[in-house]
């Protein structure tokens, strides 16, 4: 078959289409995330932008109105005045001085600083003027002097008192002046309305002002004309300090966009000479009021947008109607500074978002790599399903050879196994011969070659440093046997045929006495090898066991060696008595469905050094041990069994169960942790021991002959350890989701949560508290 015939499962359209949702799905979650920010984001922009030109819009008519108040406030003084001249100044007008218009002028000017000056004349040519000068005031009168029309001026203080004299030469009389023809015009047409002037420059002060003028008859039938001037320097002051928003300006215009008074004012009309006829808005510098006024003449007074050099303005633009001309108030301020706010809450609304799409984008990548590593596991956890199937498999076909303990018959199946469920290369069983001082190899097998090899013998003289390792007892893990001096000969004698370099050392002990070694070359699944290992390995030291009977029966008498054997327990670590094979409570080997297992592990007692501590500890495990045989015993449980640090106890071993055994076991459960806490207590030391508890299948045999002993293995057993191994406070009863289903009636629990069980998966967990 060619390669492209070959179809990986890994590659099916299922696999691939899930894959690619794995990615696409985070980023069109991102993507909608993205769409949805930038659609709300926009409704909020447009929705506050048009609430902020109302707002602003709103700010600016009222701010239009105080303007408009302000300047009816800055003129009243001229429209009272007009009202007041009809009363007060109907005296003929003659070269003495008018004391009631010089007192009514000093008082105004005093008190109203936008009022310039004030005139009294008349057809007759008399003029009279009052105006500021200095701290004081300036009284001009025109007059004749030596045959020269000359402007005598008497300066004065606030109460008239003199202060000095002096005169200037005059031009036209009052009568040609435009406030003097236009208010004799407005009178003559029965108009009693003040007539304004254009602005115009006072050159003796510098002022741009604006006279208001009134025309009435004096009691000796002469017309008069009563003026006041009104300083737009002030005005402009007055407009340029008025805050609109933080950058927005003023100005009064009128409809041929002549500047009377506000923005830029001044500097235009120093400009072009003190000329006001030539101060008139600048398209350069003034483009946003040029485009107010042009669209004021179109649409009228209102507000409205104008964008200028990329930038946009609100503006409004509204008559004067307090004065006759046709005068216009022009206010802009830029959007910007009404929307500060709004510009903050966009930037805020930026971040944010942003900080949405990141976080949006971490989580989706999060997401991505979560869905690859659960790929990984997923493929690892289907590794290591196969993984246990397989080695279930071997463990059953070990189980299930025929002479499987017997040292005389040849098992190659256990270096088999090794090696297929280790990745080893080469896997070999080897026996310590009784004098202790060889190694020989009961069997060997080379993967790569298919072939079993024995008879192999290693001498301790030769490898003293390897042997002693053996006689240690602990496993030993060598990634570079040729560079260490403990295995450096045995990797030139036995691993250099197979080209091998990694070594695993497993001894294999009968109490604290080395019977033999499992050898391991270039294992791959060193992480999982344990347990196949401790199984062959127990397998191995009975069958050496066998061996060293047999050995041992050749070289010494038969009679002392059989006395000897008699007086020899080989079901050592039982704590109860064990079923045996010629008496009623024999148990057949095989395969039991249900049979309860309780699993106690104690702490490692290493750390002890102290020959006084020793003792003590040693009295507690005694005491504590008759406390666990007087508890089963009274319980009638099968078997209580000790290995090492283990305890390990069964309920019953039948092919019937009964029900009212999983309740003993959990009532001696908890008997065993109060025996142990109180002993432990007493003797001032932390609980040091953890039970696990499980009910399932387990295969159970008599092991060895002469004499057998009964033992069984199996998941029930493997839980029920790995359920004492978890538990995480010391003196805790843990059991699995089967044994609590059966005990739930009748002993409170709390839910452990999860638990993860090789070969079948993730399972629940519950502590056993006590009875109900």
């Amino acid at each position: 078959m060619s390669g492209s015939e070959i179809i990986d499962p890994a590659r099916s359209p299922a696999n691939i289409r899930r894959r690619i949702w794995q990615f696409l799905g985070p980023v069109l979650g991102v993507v909608l995330v993205i769409a949805t920010i930038s659609a709300i984001s926009l409704h909020n922009y447009r929705s506050t932008r048009n609430g902020v030109i109302s707002l602003s819009s709103d700010l600016l008519r009222n701010l239009q109105r105080y303007i408009a108040q302000e300047l009816n406030n800055y003129i009243s003084p001229a429209m009272e005045s007009a009202g007041i001249a009809n009363d007060m100044f109907l005296d003929p007008i003659t070269d003495q001085v008018p004391q009631t218009f010089m007192l009514y002028g000093r008082s105004m000017l005093a008190h109203m600083p936008q009022v310039d000056s004030f005139y009294l004349a008349n057809d007759q040519g008399q003029f009279w003027l009052v105006i500021r000068h200095g701290d004081g005031y300036d009284q001009t009168h025109l007059q004749k002097e030596n045959g020269q029309m000359v402007y005598r001026h008497v300066y004065v203080d606030q109460k008239g008192t003199f202060k000095g004299t002096g005169f200037d030469p005059a031009s036209a009389p009052p009568s040609s002046k435009p406030w003097f023809r236009g208010a004799v015009e407005r009178a003559g047409k029965g108009d009693e309305a003040l007539y304004w002037t254009d602005p115009y420059a006072y050159m003796a002060t510098h002022q741009f002002i604006i006279t208001a003028s009134i025309a009435f008859r004096t009691s000796d039938g002469h017309q008069a004309v009563f003026a006041i001037n009104i300083s737009l320097n002030r005005l402009t002051d007055f407009l340029n300090h008025l805050q609109v928003g933080r950058s927005g300006q003023a100005v009064i215009v009128d409809m041929q966009g002549h500047i009377i008074a506000g923005h830029n004012a001044e500097a235009l009309r120093k400009s072009v000479g003190f000329d006001p006829s030539k101060v008139k808005l600048d398209p350069d510098t003034q483009p946003v009021f040029v485009r107010a006024l042009n669209e004021f003449r179109i649409k009228g007074s209102g507000p409205g947008i104008v964008n200028s050099r990329g930038r946009n303005y609100v503006t409004i633009a509204t008559e004067t109607t307090s004065i006759h001309r046709h005068w216009v108030l022009l206010i802009n301020a830029p959007e910007s500074d009404f929307s500060a706010f709004e510009v903050n809450d966009r930037k805020q609304t930026i971040i944010f978002s942003v900080l949405v799409v990141s976080l949006a984008c971490v989580l989706a990548l999060g997401l991505i790599l979560r869905g690859r590593q659960v790929d990984g596991l997923k493929k690892l956890l289907d590794q290591t399903r196969e993984q246990i199937r397989g080695e279930d498999a071997a463990i059953y076909e070990i189980a299930n050879t025929p002479d499987l303990f017997d040292s005389s018959t040849d098992v190659p199946i256990l270096t088999e196994t090794l090696t297929s469920a280790t990745g080893a290369r080469r896997a070999s069983l080897w026996r310590l011969l009784p004098d202790g001082e060889r190694l020989l190899c009961e069997d060997m097998f080379d993967a790569a070659k298919d072939v079993h090899s024995t008879g192999i013998e290693i001498l301790q003289r030769d490898n003293a440093q390897l042997f002693d390792v053996l006689k240690e007892g602990y496993p030993l893990v060598i990634d570079d046997a040729a560079s260490d001096e403990r295995t450096m000969l045995f990797q030139r004698v036995v691993m250099k045929l197979a080209d091998t370099n990694k070594l695993v050392f497993h001894p294999i002990m009968h109490g604290h006495q080395p019977v033999g070694v499992v050898i391991l070359e270039d294992p791959s699944h060193i992480n999982s090898m344990d347990h196949i290992i401790a199984m062959v390995s127990s397998v191995a030291l009975v069958r050496f066991s066998h061996a060293i009977e047999k050995t041992s029966a050749i070289e010494n008498d038969r009679e002392d060696l059989h006395q000897d054997l008699q007086e020899t327990r080989y079901d050592q670590g039982f704590l109860v008595h064990m079923p045996e094979e010629n008496n009623d409570q024999f148990v057949p080997s095989g395969v039991y469905p249900q049979v309860p297992v309780m699993v106690i592990i104690f702490s490692d007692p290493y750390i002890v050094t102290q020959k006084q501590a020793v003792a003590t500890g040693m009295s507690i495990v005694s005491a504590l041990a008759e406390k666990v045989q007087d508890i089963v015993r009274d319980a009638g449980l099968f078997s209580a069994q000790v290995i090492s640090n283990r305890l390990v106890l069964i309920g019953e071993c039948s092919m019937e169960p009964d029900p009212n055994m999983v309740l003993r076991l959990a009532d001696v459960a908890i008997s065993i942790r109060e025996a142990s806490l109180t002993l432990l207590a007493n003797a001032d030391m932390a609980p040091i021991f953890s039970i696990g508890l499980d009910i399932g299948p387990v295969m159970a045999a008599m092991l060895g002959k002469d004499p057998a002993v009964f033992n069984i293995w199996g998941e029930a057993v493997n839980t029920a350890e790995l359920l004492a191994n978890s538990v995480q406070d010391a003196g805790t009863i843990k059991v699995s989701e089967q044994f609590y289903m059966k005990l739930r009636d009748h002993f409170l629990f709390r839910s452990r949560g999860n638990f993860y069980l090789p070969g079948t998966g993730v399972t629940r967990s519950f502590i056993l508290a006590g009875r109900r």
